[in-house]
């Protein structure tokens, strides 16, 4: 007996060791296979993508990648923490390790929350929700689902919706909800067909010939999961195979073909104990043991029981339910607590651009108010300088005026007398003509000829007026043409002329014409400018 157990311990250690050599010697190789990388993104990129593509073939040897990648990971790469616990979350799961792998789901989703990635935050949930499922919690995985559609469409991604429809119908399914599952594969149906996945569109298919089967349409289901155990023995997805073997052997159950069912279900079970997919052994020793009743085999139906129940209480058991439903709890908390946060900062922020942007607004409005006072100021200042220029101008002008019209009354004073002299000069040159002889004639012609010399030096002062009239008179005559075109020139004069303020004998002397003809004129004047009976023509015509 001594003998036995001793050599019990030498195999037992001997099987230590063995496995320590080769956990050693997988690291040993993954190491020699990086250690030529230089370039830590490099690296960590080539572990990932080897652990990535080993994942549904060969777990145990994906685990040992990524846990050698988390090794030499540097603390701030927190993208590539994530997908490692994503990853292993994953593994965990069909190891039955559910408290784990809904720790590192949580883990994951923490990160990528913090990282504010919303597509990997949507594949997190389909992953939470793929465990919830697992462990019966049909309505909890729903939601799960709902919420990784609801980030994915903010992104548009059709293939995370497809998934996360896909396993809606799974959810569903449990719950006997049939139409609404069929629902939810008619969509992931879609989107996959539109993408061309084939892989994808195998697995919906497969779990709408579930659905065939619960209606007892068993040979319609079988055909189509032995169509996809076919693709899965191509592609070599481990854990999808081992599915496909006990949904196969399920279905020839229910055409009570207990051999195929006992052939196909026993190779699930060899796949799953060979990737150690404990959770996958449970439902695989039931359908054994069940299948063993079936064929009146009792005593290995008991004994498959046994293992079924072995494997059932070691991954559903009643404090592990507690302890990944006590996680999801304390994550629950820690995201209300973090969302929380959010909305606190959110409003300390707002408080604060509002504030920021009240100061604003009074700093520019002051700015703007100075600008326009300043502005009103220079423009007020401008039209006071205006004012006081035209003012100046106009003083000036009325002094021109005012000294022009007295040179004016002057010439028209020695005008006046002009034509009074040449009077008295014919006058008396027709009585000298009566009484004269010929040295008279002689005295004559040369008193004659001194009083010509005069009048030429009156006539040089009235060639003069003209002169004075267009300096008073400046740009009057442009103004009366553009207000009054219908005046003639010689209306326009006689405005020049009442502009200087000339009565109707001064313009009659000066244009030597009759008064009534300068009457006349000023009558045609007033009616062309439509000037009213109560107002003078002189103070209307100097307003211009």
């Amino acid at each position: 007996m001594i003998l036995k157990g001793s050599i019990l311990l030498l195999l037992l250690f001997t099987s230590i060791l063995s496995n320590g050599q080769i956990l050693d010697s997988t690291g040993f190789v993954i190491k020699k296979q990086v250690d030529t990388i230089v370039n830590y993104h490099d690296k960590i990129k080539s572990i990932l993508n080897t652990a990535d593509s080993l994942s549904e073939k060969d777990n145990a040897q994906a685990e040992k990648y990524y846990s050698y990648a988390d090794d030499i990971l540097d603390e701030d790469d927190l993208m590539n923490k994530a997908h490692i616990l994503k990853q292993l979350s994953f593994i965990y799961r069909d190891r039955g390790e559910f408290k784990k792998s809904m720790q590192y789901g949580i883990d994951s989703k923490n990160i990528y929350y913090d990282l504010s990635d919303t597509l990997q935050m949507a594949d997190a949930n389909i992953q939470i929700g793929i465990l919830q499922k697992s462990l019966g919690e049909y309505r909890t995985s729903i939601n799960s689902f709902k919420e990784a559609i609801r980030l994915a469409a903010f992104k548009n991604d059709s293939i995370i919706i497809g998934r996360a429809y896909n396993m809606s119908g799974g959810a569903y399914r449990g719950l006997k909800k049939i139409d609404s599952s069929f629902i939810c594969y008619n969509k992931a149906l879609t989107i996959f067909t539109n993408q061309n996945d084939e892989g994808r569109l195998n697995e919906v298919n497969s779990n709408m010939a579930i659905l065939y089967g619960m209606r007892k349409e068993y040979d319609k289901a079988l055909k189509i999961h032995l169509k996809s155990l076919s693709y899965l023995k191509k592609t070599n997805a481990k854990s999808n195979l081992v599915v496909a073997y006990s949904i196969v052997a399920t279905e020839y159950v229910m055409l009570k073909d207990y051999d195929k069912a006992l052939k196909y279900n026993d190779s699930g079970i060899a796949l799953a104990k060979k990737e150690n997919f404990k959770q996958k052994l449970v439902g695989g020793y039931r359908r054994k043991s069940f299948i063993f009743k079936k064929k009146n085999d009792f005593k290995k139906a008991y004994e498959n029981y046994v293992l079924y129940k072995k494997y059932s209480d070691s991954i559903y058991s009643i404090k592990k339910r507690k302890e990944i439903k006590q996680l999801e709890l304390q994550n629950e908390f820690a995201i209300q607590k973090k969302e929380l946060e959010t909305i606190a900062k959110r409003k300390e922020l707002k408080l604060r651009m509002y504030v920021i942007l009240i100061l604003l607004i009074l700093f520019f409005t002051l700015i703007i108010g100075f600008l326009v006072w300043r502005d009103y100021k220079i423009r007020a200042k401008r039209i006071k300088d205006k004012f006081e220029k035209e003012k100046l101008k106009k003083e000036v002008l009325a002094q021109k005026i005012k000294v022009s019209e007295s040179e004016l009354k002057s010439l028209i004073a020695d005008n006046t007398m002009r034509l009074e002299f040449i009077k008295q000069l014919s006058k008396q040159i027709k009585e000298d003509k009566d009484q004269a002889n010929s040295d008279s004639v002689k005295s004559y012609a040369h008193s004659l000829l001194l009083k010509l010399q005069n009048q030429i030096s009156t006539e040089n002062k009235l060639s003069s007026l003209q002169d004075k009239i267009n300096e008073v008179n400046q740009g009057f005559d442009q103004v009366i043409i553009e207000n009054f075109p219908d005046l003639t020139k010689t209306e326009r004069e006689i405005c020049s002329f009442l502009r200087l303020n000339l009565s109707i004998k001064e313009i009659a002397s000066v244009r030597n014409a009759s008064v009534d003809s300068i009457k006349t004129l000023r009558y045609r004047i007033r009616k062309k400018m439509e000037i009213p009976k109560n107002q003078e023509l002189e103070h209307f015509i100097q307003s211009l």
